[in-house]
């Protein structure tokens, strides 16, 4: 009983020692509760993945599948849209082998959902052989294909390691004579302007180059822009020339450019 009381009295001792300072006696601390929110990890909606571009030169478009020159094939989506790269309307011009293109994937359905279609060079898209596997319906042959290889070297010998390669091109009479010509490569990512000609006379432009043998690319002229690339004698996109090096000493190539394609 002696206890009960004492314990009383402190207690009324400190309520009257708070309340004299002024101060109300605190509220008792919450119980904390489990957190509602979950971790960032599970919370946070995971991010769309990114359409894919794929871009390069093509060999098929048919029976539901692009296939691009590497080997490698992609699904295409049965709404498929493909366009004019330049105008964005439906192309105009045939799709055939060697056509350019760059072809958007939806990683989703790893269908291909539009395809703009170029008769020459496009810059943008990921090259097909470096696209991840899991993208590709059907991949190139872990085996070289024989109808690709280059032929092999038919001139071998020490003391020729390179070899010297020509090329001389005409150009049409109304090419404006203050304009140079340039060689565009398939190895210079297409640069308009990757090679610069000399000019000899007024129609003649010549270039020269040391390569090794078996060296293979593909290559056009231009006059500095794609605007102005060469034409065929129809004024229709023409495909780009192929230069092998066979391993001689020395090699002469005559070209013709028969139009501009900024130029009736």
């Amino acid at each position: 009983m002696r206890a009960t009381i004492g314990y009383l009295l402190i207690v009324a001792a400190l309520t009257a020692t708070v309340c004299a300072n002024g101060a109300r006696p605190s509220a008792a601390t919450p119980v904390p509760r489990a957190s509602q929110t979950a971790p960032p990890d599970v919370a946070a909606p995971s991010p769309t993945p990114q359409p894919l571009e794929i871009g390069g030169q093509i060999v098929d478009l048919e029976r539901g599948f692009i296939v691009f020159a590497s080997g490698d094939a992609f699904k295409l989506d049965p709404q498929v849209v493909t366009q004019d790269a330049s105008t964005g309307a439906p192309p105009t011009f045939a799709i055939q082998p060697g056509s350019y293109a760059v072809a958007t994937l939806d990683p989703s359905s790893r269908l291909v959902t539009l395809i703009r279609i170029s008769r020459t060079p496009l810059s943008e898209g990921t090259p097909a052989a470096q696209v991840p596997r899991k993208y590709v319906a059907v991949e190139s042959s872990p085996q070289p294909n024989p109808d690709l290889v280059p032929a092999k070297s038919l001139y071998t010998s020490p003391l020729t390691p390179t070899e010297t390669v020509t090329v001389v091109v005409q150009v049409p009479a109304n090419t404006p004579y203050t304009d140079d010509v340039y060689v565009a490569t398939d190895t210079s990512g297409w640069n308009p302007q990757a090679i610069k000609t000399q000019r000899m006379d007024g129609l003649h432009f010549r270039i020269q180059f040391e390569l090794k043998g078996g060296t293979d690319f593909h290559y056009l002229f231009t006059r500095g822009s794609w605007q102005t690339v060469e034409r065929d004698r129809a004024g229709l996109a023409r495909k780009p020339r192929d230069l092998y090096v066979p391993g001689g000493a020395a090699q002469a190539i005559d070209a013709t450019v028969f139009r501009w394609a900024d130029l009736p």
